[in-house]
């Protein structure tokens, strides 16, 4: 098949990194015909990836939509809380649409979004790599296949490693709800999506409660300054100390991330003044963060399956964990040892999956997503895509109401909560 050609909004780790080396690595596939971007560094870096001239390396995205269409797809990798106004004028514009998640972070701007594109006949493809991962494919294929029964109870955890943690979202741009979504569509809008995929259908009732309890003012050690630069006292024990963390590993490491947030120049040197200066510098302590750093969710779909998600900000190694039980068996897995173990009740024997993991690339997420969308954009398949945007939707309200929930310590009936944005109920996901 030809290439499928596409405009790229937005140069940074995804844009560029991911989409972008897509392209590279796999030009019978894709093609990236111009790009948009306001940094000129990555904007020139990028343009010179994929030869394109100055013409087609513009400095916002309003210039180049203000262009004859270019190539039949546009993909939005801009930051999370500026997706809405690009993709909303790329539809407009005849494009077919691949949007980094979460779509927005505001329910009603996600509500615009997906509406828009409906509106259109346009394609709207959500990046929720995790369904185009061998793992979870595989957990979707067994409870799929009625191998357990009927299921009756979902538990997913997402155990987020400490560096992980500060990097985002006490030091990091997803710091606060002023900067970003609440953390479960700024960081788990993929466990939800997982769940409504398994799900099969809508929920009912969330309950949701968390907290930030750690990364507070009052759990500094004594005499800690502002910064980890300016001589903390407990610098040689403290396991946030930025310095060691950023300004070690060796200048190759440093070129990726999340090292590469830090300085655009990965050497030892620059890395060391970014940290005097800029936010990744900062005692975790004593930042302006407000997002928990663990919470629960409950959900109850249609079904009358009830599920359950986990969030926590203070694990040793990163990992997602799953645990599905039907009326006849269960399903556990842990997503980074690509394990999964089925038992069925009344019997020891036990059934293993065992599958290759590689957590660059979301364990192959990320590469799944793209071959599924350059081949149904090719065909003009726009019935295939998977987690469009209406599907998308329904995990991006749950988590929407679960913070809701958390803020206010009650239940939200979800079709009270729907009712209020104006917003129908999510129907089967039947094309996965």
């Amino acid at each position: 098949m030809a290439p499928l050609e596409a405009v790229l909004v937005g140069c940074g780790m995804r844009g560029r990194s991911v989409f972008g080396d897509y392209a590279r690595r796999r030009p019978e596939r894709l093609r990236i015909l111009a790009v948009a971007e306001p940094d000129p560094e990555r904007r020139a870096a990028t343009a010179s990836e994929h030869g394109l001239s100055e013409a087609r390396a513009l400095g916002d995205w309003p210039q180049l939509f203000a262009l004859p269409q270019l190539a039949p797809v546009a993909i939005i990798a801009t930051g999370d809380t500026l997706h809405v106004e690009p993709t909303l004028a790329a539809l407009e514009r005849g494009y077919d649409v691949l949007l980094e998640k979460p779509i927005a972070p505001d329910p009603a701007d996600c509500i615009r979004v997906v509406e828009a594109a409906e509106q259109s006949g346009r394609m709207l493809q959500i990046c929720h790599v995790l369904r185009f991962t061998p793992f979870y494919n595989r957990v979707h294929e067994i409870l799929a296949s009625g191998a357990l029964g009927d299921l009756v109870a979902i538990d997913l955890k997402e155990h987020v490693a400490h560096w992980h943690m500060t990097h985002s979202f006490v030091r990091g741009k997803f710091r606060n709800r002023a900067l970003a979504a609440p953390i479960l569509l700024a960081k788990c809008c993929h466990d939800l999506d997982l769940l409504t995929w398994f799900a099969g259908g809508g929920a009912e009732r969330v309950a949701s409660f968390g907290s930030l309890q750690h990364y507070r003012s009052e759990h500094a050690p004594e005499g800690a300054p502002e910064r980890c630069t300016d001589g903390c006292p407990a610098q040689a024990t403290c396991i946030h100390d930025a310095v060691r963390f950023y300004a070690g590993p060796e200048d190759g490491i440093a070129r990726s991330w999340p090292w590469a947030d830090v300085s655009p120049d990965p050497s030892h040197g620059a890395r060391r003044r970014a940290l005097e200066t800029g936010r990744y510098g900062r005692c975790v302590y004593r930042c302006d963060n407000d997002v928990p750093d663990h919470q629960v969710v409950a959900i109850e779909f249609s079904s009358g399956l009830t599920a359950t998600f986990t969030l926590h900000g203070h694990a040793t190694h990163e990992t997602r964990t799953i645990r599905a039980t039907g009326t006849l068996g269960e399903l556990r897995g842990i997503l980074h040892e690509g394990r999964i173990e089925v038992t069925r009740h009344g019997s020891l024997d036990v059934e293993r999956h065992e599958l290759t993991t590689d957590p660059i690339g979301h364990f192959g997420g990320d590469g799944g997503l793209l071959d599924h969308f350059t081949d149904a954009g090719s065909r003009g398949a726009a019935a295939e895509v998977r987690a469009s945007g209406r599907v998308a939707l329904e995990s991006h309200l749950i988590g929407f109401a679960a913070e809701e929930a958390r803020s206010s310590g009650q239940v939200v009936r979800m079709s009270d909560f729907r009712a209020g944005l104006g917003v129908r109920a999510a129907q089967p996901d039947s094309r996965v």
